[in-house]
């Protein structure tokens, strides 16, 4: 009965507590300090909605609308508050969120990210057309 047990405990064990993501829900500042993003999980997949960003508000300090969303019932809502990430699922293999689409004025992105060991998040994306033409960036965590 001992065998069995330590059987168990030393080649089964380790499947059964299979790695978990590494917590990146929270909230987020872009490199330039521009933006704050929240990052949450929704069943099995990650998601993000724009918190705040500069580059969003008018003239008067208010939100812009989305007026390049190619869904003309969504052109009249705030960029601000809406969802810009969306189906990234964390892949064990290779610690990436893998497989995320993101949006930002008007235009769909492809990409991944990854949680750092000094706690950033590197963000590496692409126009999901052309594979070839990617960005990079690091975030930093603010709660």
């Amino acid at each position: 009965m001992k065998l069995l047990f330590s059987f168990i405990l030393f080649f089964i064990a380790p499947y059964l507590m299979a790695n978990d993501a590494p917590k990146v829900e929270g909230i987020w500042t872009c490199s330039k300090k521009d933006c704050k993003v929240e990052i949450y999980k929704t069943g099995n997949t990650y998601e993000a909605k724009l918190l705040w960003a500069r580059k969003e508000l008018d003239e008067n300090g208010k939100p812009k609308l989305d007026k390049k969303n190619p869904d003309p019932a969504k052109r009249n809502l705030p960029v601000i508050g809406g969802k810009t990430l969306w189906n990234a699922v964390y892949n064990e293999e290779t610690h990436y969120f893998e497989n995320a689409t993101a949006y930002r004025n008007g235009r769909n992105f492809c990409g991944k990210f990854k949680l750092n060991e000094d706690g950033t998040l590197t963000i590496i994306g692409y126009i999901c057309s052309m594979n070839i033409l990617r960005f990079s960036e690091t975030w930093s965590r603010v709660k």
